[in-house]
């Protein structure tokens, strides 16, 4: 793993942390319970953080529509994507 890739999922992990909705146990019972940990509208927030550490402007099309369950799902998922574009983006 690169530098650049630890610092990214660095910001993804705290950026998970701070933001996520982890649903109570017994069920969801609330608007907020049935949307995922960190829904799609929250994660395009990160972005401005991931533009910080990339060094460029990231499209919101690496945000995985509907958002993300788990913790894993986000950090591994969002910053692959976003790996992907910048090594598209250099060809």
């Amino acid at each position: 793993m690169t530098d650049l890739e630890k610092q990214i999922k660095a910001a993804l992990e705290e950026f998970w942390d701070e933001h996520a909705l982890i649903p109570e146990a017994g069920g969801p019972s609330t608007v907020n319970e049935l949307l995922e940990p960190i829904e799609s509208m929250t994660a395009v927030e990160v972005l401005a953080t991931l533009d910080k550490v990339v060094g460029t402007e990231l499209p919101n099309s690496v945000i995985q529509a509907g958002g993300y369950k788990t913790r894993e799902e986000f950090v591994d998922g969002l910053s692959g994507k976003v790996i992907s574009y910048l090594q598209a983006k250099k060809k």
